[in-house]
């Protein structure tokens, strides 16, 4: 290092390495960033840099929480952090995308200082897209069936109002018994009545009996025992797992709702009144999705 580096209080690699170490070593995450900062995007105090600190900040309590190291991060580590960001920001791929490509820049500023011995674990990790009105993901009618066959009556009845009735997380632990007229297959959830058809009406009367509710006995309060979305998330995550299906999230059951009741009616309007859309905006993925899966269904050859 040059007496002028000095002079300017830039410390020299080995030394910086060291410091970085001991912040991450003593949980002092605030001097970590503060040692690292001239070398991430954006300026003191802009938009930019508050966004990347932000995720920095997140990552760093993640890696202390799960015991994981920072300076030592492998492939295994980025994978674990995905899935954990997907339980936590459900549905919303640009917040993941984003939270990964800034931690992907952490790991770019420590290879270049040395204080990581590479590859960058971040760098070959498959980000969600941040262009959702473009791709939405969703369970096949196949991984629906294998999560259905890993799970028992309350399993089936909560994996089939996503799946098949379309509903939300919070629509789905907010509902009670009071709402579900098990004699006429009608389910209330929010300002919309829904007809429920099979497989969910009889998966949700065989979960209902089991509880005491039924034609002629009514039960009340909640229909399941999660009070929060992200148990609900857990739920699926871990049925998800059993089934080996890789999980993405409880909106893509309610994606697999809508590209399921599309190609049915083949009416975009008749989806956003059963999902509780306000616009038909909202179904033009998966009318784009429709349209793909008919494509290749007409290119393929007729099975003899």
């Amino acid at each position: 290092m040059t007496d002028t580096d000095t002079q300017l209080g830039i410390p020299d690699q080995p030394r910086l390495g060291e410091q970085l170490r001991r912040t991450l070593e003593t949980g002092n995450h605030p001097a970590f960033l503060d040692l690292l900062a001239d070398k991430l995007p954006g300026s003191p105090g802009d938009l930019t840099r508050k966004n990347v600190l932000s995720s920095l900040r997140v990552y760093l309590r993640w890696t202390a929480d799960e015991r994981r190291s920072v300076l030592n991060a492998v492939d295994s580590d980025a994978r674990a952090y995905l899935t954990h960001l997907l339980l936590k920001h459900d549905g919303a791929p640009s917040s993941i995308h984003n939270h990964l490509t800034r931690v992907r820049t952490l790991y770019r500023v420590l290879l270049a200082l040395g204080v990581h011995p590479g590859p960058n674990p971040f760098l070959n990790l498959k980000l969600p897209t941040n262009r959702p009105e473009e791709h939405r993901d969703f369970y096949s009618p196949a991984e629906v069936q294998r999560l259905l066959a890993q799970t028992d009556a309350a399993g089936q009845a909560l994996i089939l109002l996503g799946a098949h009735g379309g509903l939300t997380g919070p629509e789905v632990v907010h509902l009670r018994w009071e709402h579900f007229d098990a004699q006429q297959g009608q389910l209330q959830v929010a300002q919309r009545t829904l007809r429920l058809d099979e497989p969910l009406h009889p998966a949700l009367r065989v979960y209902g009996a089991s509880q005491g509710h039924g034609d002629l006995f009514a039960a009340q309060g909640p229909i399941f025992s999660y009070s929060t979305d992200h148990q609900l998330r857990a739920f699926l995550f871990n049925v998800c797992i059993r089934a080996n299906v890789s999980y993405r999230g409880w909106r893509a059951l309610r994606n697999a709702a809508g590209l399921r009741l599309l190609e049915l009616t083949g009416d975009p309007k008749q989806v956003a009144e059963t999902l509780g859309l306000t616009t038909l905006k909202a179904t033009e993925p998966w009318q784009k999705l429709s349209a793909a899966a008919e494509t290749q269904r007409a290119g393929s050859p007729e099975t003899p």
